[in-house]
C-alpha cells in the first residue's frame, strides 16, 4: 500500500481531531470571492475528515467527496450529511466517477497537489479538467513546507503549475499566500485558483 495511505488509514482519528479543529471559513478565505452557490456541484478531493464537503453541503451544494484512506473515509461518512456522496478514488485515476452524469461547478483540491509525483500532475490536471463545468473553477493549495512524519511529498510551485495549465487551456484567476491554519511552524501555503482560458475570453467581451 502506498506509504501516505497507510499514514492516513493509522492516524485518521487524530488528524480529523486536527484539520476540524479549525473551520472551513478560516481555512478557505484566501478564495472566499470564489467559493460556491447554493445549487453548485462541487468535487472535494481528498476530502479526508469530511470538513469542506460538510460545509458546501451545508450551504446548498452537492457534493461528492473523493478519499483514497478507506479509515478516513469511513470516518467521513459518519461525520457528515447522508446526502455528501462519498467515492473510493486518487489521482490521476477519478475512472469511479465515470458513472456520474453531471461534471462540477468548482472541484477543490486541499493539501494533495504535494503528494502526486510530478511524472502523474498534468495526467492528474487532466482527469479534473474533464470533470469541470464549461464554466466551473479548480482550486488547488500548494503546500510550502516538508512533512516530519514520514508522509511522503514532492516539491510544488506556481510556476509549475501554471505550465500544466496552460497546457490544457487553463489560466490563473486567483493566487493568495497564506499562513498555515494550524500555525505549524515552518509551513505555509498557496492557493491556487483555476478556469477555463475561454471564460476569461468570454469576460473580456
Amino acid at each position: 500500500m502506498d506509504v501516505n495511505l497507510s499514514f492516513y488509514d493509522e492516524n485518521a482519528a487524530q488528524l480529523a481531531e486536527q484539520y476540524d479543529s479549525v473551520d472551513f471559513e478560516s481555512v478557505h478565505s484566501s478564495w472566499r470571492s470564489h467559493w460556491p452557490l447554493s445549487g453548485s456541484r462541487v468535487l472535494d478531493v481528498g476530502a479526508g475528515s469530511g470538513r469542506d464537503a460538510q460545509w458546501f453541503d451545508s450551504h446548498g451544494c452537492k457534493v461528492v467527496a473523493i478519499e483514497p484512506s478507506a479509515v478516513f473515509r469511513q470516518l467521513g461518512q459518519k461525520r457528515t450529511s447522508a446526502a455528501i456522496h462519498w467515492v473510493d478514488a486518487q489521482l490521476p485515476d477519478l475512472s469511479t466517477l465515470d458513472t456520474l452524469s453531471h461534471s462540477f461547478d468548482l472541484i477543490l483540491v486541499s493539501a494533495v497537489w504535494m503528494h502526486i509525483p510530478v511524472s502523474k500532475r498534468y495526467q492528474s490536471l487532466c482527469s479534473l479538467v474533464e470533470r469541470l463545468a464549461e464554466r466551473g473553477r479548480i482550486v488547488i493549495t500548494l503546500r510550502h513546507g516538508a512533512f516530519g512524519d514520514g508522509r511522503t511529498s514532492y516539491g510544488v510551485s506556481l510556476a509549475e503549475l501554471e505550465q500544466i495549465a496552460q497546457r490544457l487551456e487553463l489560466v490563473v484567476c486567483h493566487v493568495e499566500d497564506t499562513e498555515d491554519g494550524l500555525s505549524r511552524t515552518g509551513l505555509t501555503w498557496q492557493t491556487v485558483v483555476l478556469e477555463k482560458a475561454s471564460n476569461m475570453q468570454i469576460k473580456r467581451k
